[in-house]
Protein backbone atom coordinates (compact mmCIF):
# COMPACT_ATOMS: atom_id res chain seq x y z
CA UNK A 1 0.00 0.00 0.00
CA UNK A 2 2.64 2.23 1.23
CA UNK A 3 4.50 2.03 -3.05
CA UNK A 4 1.20 3.07 -4.30
CA UNK A 5 1.34 6.26 -2.96
CA UNK A 6 4.11 7.41 -4.38
CA UNK A 7 5.82 7.51 -7.87
CA UNK A 8 7.55 4.05 -9.23
CA UNK A 9 10.93 6.03 -8.72
CA UNK A 10 10.08 7.01 -5.57
CA UNK A 11 10.29 3.41 -4.79
CA UNK A 12 14.11 3.13 -4.57
CA UNK A 13 14.35 6.53 -2.26
CA UNK A 14 12.50 4.29 0.39
CA UNK A 15 15.20 2.02 -0.06
CA UNK A 16 17.66 4.97 0.83
CA UNK A 17 18.91 5.40 -3.03
CA UNK A 18 19.19 9.03 -2.81
CA UNK A 19 17.16 10.83 -5.93
CA UNK A 20 18.81 12.80 -8.77
CA UNK A 21 18.87 16.27 -8.54
CA UNK A 22 15.28 18.07 -9.72
CA UNK A 23 14.03 14.59 -10.02
CA UNK A 24 11.98 15.20 -7.18
CA UNK A 25 11.32 15.99 -3.00
CA UNK A 26 14.20 14.50 -1.38
CA UNK A 27 14.03 11.75 1.75
CA UNK A 28 16.58 13.83 3.77
CA UNK A 29 20.23 13.33 4.42
CA UNK A 30 21.74 9.87 3.90
CA UNK A 31 17.98 8.57 2.40
CA UNK A 32 16.11 8.71 5.80
CA UNK A 33 12.26 8.54 5.82
CA UNK A 34 10.74 11.73 6.92
CA UNK A 35 9.54 12.24 10.66
CA UNK A 36 6.16 11.91 9.85
CA UNK A 37 6.20 8.49 8.46
CA UNK A 38 8.41 7.14 11.02
CA UNK A 39 5.71 8.64 13.45
CA UNK A 40 2.97 7.17 11.59
CA UNK A 41 4.05 3.60 11.51
CA UNK A 42 4.59 3.77 15.14
CA UNK A 43 0.71 5.17 15.77
CA UNK A 44 0.06 2.40 13.82
CA UNK A 45 2.08 -0.24 15.65
CA UNK A 46 0.56 1.16 18.83
CA UNK A 47 -3.22 0.69 17.64
CA UNK A 48 -2.17 -3.07 17.21
CA UNK A 49 -0.26 -3.14 20.53
CA UNK A 50 -3.47 -1.48 22.30
CA UNK A 51 -6.07 -4.40 20.68
CA UNK A 52 -3.40 -7.57 21.16
CA UNK A 53 -2.22 -6.37 24.63
CA UNK A 54 -4.97 -8.01 26.54
CA UNK A 55 -6.21 -10.82 24.46
CA UNK A 56 -9.14 -12.93 25.57
CA UNK A 57 -9.00 -16.57 23.80
CA UNK A 58 -11.13 -19.40 23.92
CA UNK A 59 -14.89 -19.95 24.57
CA UNK A 60 -16.83 -17.82 26.66
CA UNK A 61 -20.27 -18.92 28.87
CA UNK A 62 -23.94 -18.77 28.34
CA UNK A 63 -26.65 -19.07 30.80
CA UNK A 64 -28.37 -21.84 30.38
CA UNK A 65 -30.77 -22.79 33.08
CA UNK A 66 -33.43 -19.68 31.70
CA UNK A 67 -36.75 -19.92 31.24
CA UNK A 68 -38.71 -17.54 29.60
CA UNK A 69 -43.08 -18.32 28.81
CA UNK A 70 -42.64 -15.77 25.76
CA UNK A 71 -40.64 -14.36 23.37
CA UNK A 72 -42.25 -10.84 24.19
CA UNK A 73 -43.27 -9.20 27.86
CA UNK A 74 -46.62 -8.47 27.66
CA UNK A 75 -48.04 -5.42 26.47
CA UNK A 76 -49.59 -3.93 29.80
CA UNK A 77 -46.50 -4.89 31.61
CA UNK A 78 -45.54 -1.37 32.35
CA UNK A 79 -44.13 -1.53 36.49
CA UNK A 80 -42.53 -3.68 38.31
CA UNK A 81 -42.22 -4.58 41.87
CA UNK A 82 -38.87 -5.54 42.57
CA UNK A 83 -39.03 -6.97 46.48
CA UNK A 84 -35.88 -6.78 48.80
CA UNK A 85 -33.21 -9.04 47.79
CA UNK A 86 -32.97 -12.38 49.59
CA UNK A 87 -30.48 -15.03 50.59
CA UNK A 88 -30.23 -18.70 50.03
CA UNK A 89 -28.98 -20.01 53.34
CA UNK A 90 -28.62 -18.14 56.42
CA UNK A 91 -25.12 -17.66 56.33
CA UNK A 92 -22.75 -14.78 57.28
CA UNK A 93 -21.08 -14.76 53.64
CA UNK A 94 -24.19 -14.43 51.86
CA UNK A 95 -25.29 -11.88 54.27
CA UNK A 96 -22.25 -10.14 53.13
CA UNK A 97 -22.89 -10.38 49.70
CA UNK A 98 -26.44 -9.17 50.08
CA UNK A 99 -25.68 -6.00 51.91
CA UNK A 100 -22.75 -5.74 49.15
CA UNK A 101 -24.52 -6.39 46.02
CA UNK A 102 -28.00 -5.25 46.14
CA UNK A 103 -27.20 -1.67 44.48
CA UNK A 104 -25.44 -3.47 42.33
CA UNK A 105 -29.03 -5.54 41.33
CA UNK A 106 -30.56 -1.90 41.43
CA UNK A 107 -27.68 -0.53 38.96
CA UNK A 108 -28.14 -3.24 36.70
CA UNK A 109 -31.52 -3.07 36.32
CA UNK A 110 -31.79 0.46 35.92
CA UNK A 111 -29.88 -0.06 32.88
CA UNK A 112 -32.01 -2.28 30.86
CA UNK A 113 -35.00 0.20 30.52
CA UNK A 114 -37.61 -2.88 30.20
CA UNK A 115 -39.98 -1.59 32.65
CA UNK A 116 -40.29 0.88 35.31
CA UNK A 117 -39.09 0.05 38.75
CA UNK A 118 -40.93 -0.06 41.94
CA UNK A 119 -39.13 -0.44 44.98
CA UNK A 120 -40.76 -2.27 48.00
CA UNK A 121 -39.22 -1.97 50.91
CA UNK A 122 -38.50 -4.28 53.96
CA UNK A 123 -40.91 -2.14 55.89
CA UNK A 124 -43.65 -1.97 53.42
CA UNK A 125 -43.79 -5.51 52.67
CA UNK A 126 -44.29 -6.08 56.78
CA UNK A 127 -46.87 -3.86 56.77
CA UNK A 128 -48.90 -5.03 53.84
CA UNK A 129 -47.83 -8.96 53.81
CA UNK A 130 -46.95 -9.70 57.44
CA UNK A 131 -42.80 -10.15 56.73
CA UNK A 132 -40.24 -7.94 55.51
CA UNK A 133 -38.82 -10.39 52.91
CA UNK A 134 -40.12 -13.58 50.51
CA UNK A 135 -38.48 -15.78 48.10
CA UNK A 136 -40.18 -17.88 45.52
CA UNK A 137 -39.90 -20.70 47.68
CA UNK A 138 -41.91 -19.24 50.49
CA UNK A 139 -45.78 -20.58 50.74
CA UNK A 140 -47.24 -17.23 49.49
CA UNK A 141 -49.98 -15.98 51.71
CA UNK A 142 -53.55 -15.86 49.66
CA UNK A 143 -53.77 -12.56 48.00
CA UNK A 144 -49.86 -11.83 47.76
CA UNK A 145 -50.13 -10.21 44.19
CA UNK A 146 -53.40 -8.24 44.67
CA UNK A 147 -51.82 -6.63 47.66
CA UNK A 148 -48.89 -5.60 46.14
CA UNK A 149 -50.49 -4.40 43.06
CA UNK A 150 -53.03 -2.36 45.11
CA UNK A 151 -50.56 -0.84 46.89
CA UNK A 152 -47.56 -0.30 44.36
CA UNK A 153 -49.60 0.17 41.02
CA UNK A 154 -47.33 -3.11 39.68
CA UNK A 155 -47.85 -4.99 36.74
CA UNK A 156 -45.45 -7.66 38.00
CA UNK A 157 -42.98 -8.29 40.35
CA UNK A 158 -39.19 -9.44 40.80
CA UNK A 159 -38.09 -11.83 43.37
CA UNK A 160 -34.35 -11.54 43.42
CA UNK A 161 -32.35 -13.91 45.97
CA UNK A 162 -28.66 -14.42 46.21
CA UNK A 163 -27.47 -18.09 46.46
CA UNK A 164 -23.82 -18.33 46.22
CA UNK A 165 -21.39 -15.35 46.97
CA UNK A 166 -17.34 -16.04 47.25
CA UNK A 167 -15.27 -12.87 47.60
CA UNK A 168 -12.24 -14.22 47.25
CA UNK A 169 -10.72 -15.79 44.21
CA UNK A 170 -12.28 -17.34 42.49
CA UNK A 171 -14.86 -15.09 43.25
CA UNK A 172 -18.57 -17.13 42.66
CA UNK A 173 -21.89 -15.04 42.31
CA UNK A 174 -24.94 -17.08 42.26
CA UNK A 175 -28.24 -15.81 41.17
CA UNK A 176 -32.23 -16.59 41.58
CA UNK A 177 -34.14 -14.16 39.62
CA UNK A 178 -38.43 -14.38 38.62
CA UNK A 179 -40.38 -11.81 37.03
CA UNK A 180 -43.90 -13.28 37.90
CA UNK A 181 -46.97 -11.68 36.89
CA UNK A 182 -49.27 -13.76 39.75
CA UNK A 183 -51.74 -15.08 36.39
CA UNK A 184 -52.42 -19.10 36.32
CA UNK A 185 -48.78 -19.45 34.79
CA UNK A 186 -47.63 -17.07 36.65
CA UNK A 187 -43.78 -16.73 35.79
CA UNK A 188 -42.94 -14.86 33.13
CA UNK A 189 -38.94 -14.85 33.45
CA UNK A 190 -36.69 -17.18 35.39
CA UNK A 191 -33.20 -17.77 35.91
CA UNK A 192 -30.82 -19.89 38.19
CA UNK A 193 -27.11 -19.68 37.51
CA UNK A 194 -23.98 -19.69 39.97
CA UNK A 195 -20.78 -17.94 38.02
CA UNK A 196 -17.90 -19.32 38.98
CA UNK A 197 -14.62 -17.62 38.31
CA UNK A 198 -12.70 -20.50 38.23
CA UNK A 199 -14.22 -22.34 35.15
CA UNK A 200 -12.19 -20.53 32.19
CA UNK A 201 -14.87 -19.95 29.96
CA UNK A 202 -16.74 -17.96 33.23
CA UNK A 203 -13.63 -15.97 33.35
CA UNK A 204 -13.55 -15.46 29.65
CA UNK A 205 -16.87 -13.44 29.12
CA UNK A 206 -16.25 -11.58 32.25
CA UNK A 207 -12.96 -10.33 30.73
CA UNK A 208 -14.81 -9.52 27.54
CA UNK A 209 -17.55 -7.65 29.39
CA UNK A 210 -14.54 -5.92 30.86
CA UNK A 211 -13.19 -4.85 28.06
CA UNK A 212 -16.78 -3.79 26.59
CA UNK A 213 -17.65 -1.79 29.65
CA UNK A 214 -13.98 -0.38 30.10
CA UNK A 215 -14.23 2.98 30.52
CA UNK A 216 -9.99 3.36 31.19
CA UNK A 217 -8.33 4.46 27.93
CA UNK A 218 -4.67 3.65 28.89
CA UNK A 219 -3.66 0.88 26.37
CA UNK A 220 -2.29 -1.18 29.36
CA UNK A 221 -5.79 -1.39 31.37
CA UNK A 222 -5.92 -5.30 32.08
CA UNK A 223 -9.52 -6.92 31.85
CA UNK A 224 -8.05 -9.52 34.06
CA UNK A 225 -8.89 -6.98 36.59
CA UNK A 226 -12.48 -7.62 36.70
CA UNK A 227 -11.61 -11.66 38.48
CA UNK A 228 -10.11 -9.82 41.09
CA UNK A 229 -13.27 -7.41 41.98
CA UNK A 230 -16.54 -8.99 43.33
CA UNK A 231 -18.66 -5.88 42.54
CA UNK A 232 -17.35 -5.86 38.79
CA UNK A 233 -17.40 -9.64 38.87
CA UNK A 234 -21.12 -9.42 40.04
CA UNK A 235 -21.87 -6.54 37.76
CA UNK A 236 -21.14 -8.89 34.58
CA UNK A 237 -23.22 -11.61 36.16
CA UNK A 238 -26.44 -9.85 36.12
CA UNK A 239 -25.47 -8.42 33.13
CA UNK A 240 -25.66 -11.75 31.53
CA UNK A 241 -28.72 -12.84 32.98
CA UNK A 242 -30.68 -9.76 32.45
CA UNK A 243 -30.05 -10.35 28.70
CA UNK A 244 -32.05 -13.30 28.68
CA UNK A 245 -35.03 -11.15 29.50
CA UNK A 246 -37.93 -11.33 26.87
CA UNK A 247 -37.97 -8.77 24.52
CA UNK A 248 -40.15 -5.81 24.72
Amino acid sequence: MLFRLFPARSAARLMGTPSPQGAGPRWGRRGRLPAWLLLGGLSLSGCTSLHLSDPVLGPGFEPANVYRREPFLPKNLRRVAVLPLTVGRDEAQLTAGREALEPVLWAELNKIRRFELQPVTPAQLLHWTGRPAWSTQDRLPRGFFDKLKEESGCDAVLFAQLNNYRAYAPLAVGWNLKLVDGQPSPILWSVDETFDAGDPQVANSARRYAQQAEQDPRPLSDSLSVLASPRRFAQYALSALLATLPDR
